[in-house]
């Protein structure tokens, strides 16, 4: 598949993922999420979901204490990738969705980095990150302090 295509089905699991209009903290530890880890992938494949700029893997939509996540499992029914775009959810950080450049700390903010057609991210000590999009690459130019938190996903 060529970038553009990556781009479009990118696009369309983009849109595709629900915003919540009533805004929450909520953050998600790692003893709530260890019970994804029984999600039986085979029975419950909803869509793709892209994980980087070369990969598209069977996802599932899971909801946890009220959140909107997409997850990716391997073979052995460890979840690999969580990815959200909910309001409600925090970073134990206290980031969330829609959050903007200049509200993160300098130090976080020296860590980021580029993945050509997938987007910029930010590692949070946490082990999240902080998914901002630029143009119709994610990638056409640099963010700037203005620029909003898309997507905060975490991989394993």
């Amino acid at each position: 598949m060529n970038k553009l295509t990556y781009i479009i089905i990118f696009g369309i699991i983009v849109s595709s993922c629900k915003n919540s209009s009533k805004e929450e903290d909520v953050s998600i530890s790692e003893t709530m999420t260890e019970n994804v880890d029984s999600v039986n992938m085979s029975e419950t494949i909803s869509k793709l979901t892209m994980t980087n700029s070369g990969s598209l893997e069977p996802s599932k939509d899971v909801t946890i204490n009220g959140v909107d996540f997409s997850i990716v499992q391997n073979k052995e029914g460890d979840t690999t990738f969580w990815t959200t775009r909910d309001l409600k959810f925090k970073t134990p950080e206290g980031y969330r969705v829609g959050n903007q450049l200049k509200n993160i700390s300098e130090l976080e903010k020296d860590g980021i980095y580029k993945e050509t057609g997938f987007g910029y991210l930010i590692e949070l000590n946490s082990g999240w990150q902080l998914g901002l999009c630029e143009g119709k690459s994610c990638t056409d130019s640099i963010p700037t302090e203005n620029s909003t938190i898309k997507w905060i996903q975490k991989r394993k």
